[in-house]
C-alpha cells in the first residue's frame, strides 16, 4: 500500500510559507507511520485498526506527526536531549483504545523515528539540519488533487 495515497500533504502545510523542511520531515514521517501500522499483522492492534478505515489511519499519523512536532523542535533546538512521546497523544485521538493497544501504537511510532533518522543521515535534503528552510517537495508533488 503506497502511503502517499492516503496521507495528504496538505494536512502539514496551510500557508505557502508553512512548505518548510521541518513539516516535510514530519509527512514523510507520518507516511512511514501509516505504513508500519498498516503492515502490522499482529493480533495487538487488529481491534484498533479493525475501527479505521485506510483514511481515518492516515489521518491518525498526521495527527500523531504533528502532535511530535514540538518535541522534535525541542530536541533540534537542544532544549532536550531526546524526543519525547506523550501519552496524551494517543488518549486525546484514540479514546477506546486500551492501554495495551497504544504501547505497541507508541512502540511503532518510535520504530517509524528511527526509520527516518536512518534515512535523514544519508539524505541530501537536510531536513533537520535547516528545518525552516522552504521545501519545494510540496510544490513537485501531485496526490490528486491532495
Amino acid at each position: 500500500m503506497k502511503s502517499e495515497e492516503f496521507v495528504l500533504t496538505s494536512w502539514f502545510h496551510k500557508e505557502d510559507n508553512e512548505k518548510i523542511k521541518l513539516n516535510w520531515f514530519l509527512y514523510e514521517y507520518a507516511c512511514v507511520f501509516f505504513e508500519l501500522l498498516h503492515e502490522d499483522r499482529t493480533k495487538r492492534i487488529a481491534g484498533w485498526k479493525a475501527r479505521l478505515t485506510d483514511e481515518q489511519l492516515a489521518e491518525f499519523c498526521a495527527y500523531y506527526a504533528k502532535r511530535m512536532k514540538r518535541s522534535l523542535v525541542d530536541f533540534l533546538e537542544h532544549e532536550t536531549g531526546t524526543i519525547k512521546v506523550y501519552d496524551e497523544y494517543l488518549g486525546d485521538y484514540c479514546h477506546a483504545n486500551t492501554r495495551r493497544e497504544n504501547g505497541v501504537i507508541t512502540k511503532l511510532g518510535s520504530a517509524a523515528w528511527d526509520k527516518m533518522m536512518g534515512s535523514c543521515a544519508v539524505c541530501p535534503d537536510k531536513c533537520l539540519e535547516e528545518p525552516g528552510g522552504h521545501c519545494g517537495f510540496f510544490d513537485q508533488m501531485w496526490q490528486g488533487g491532495h
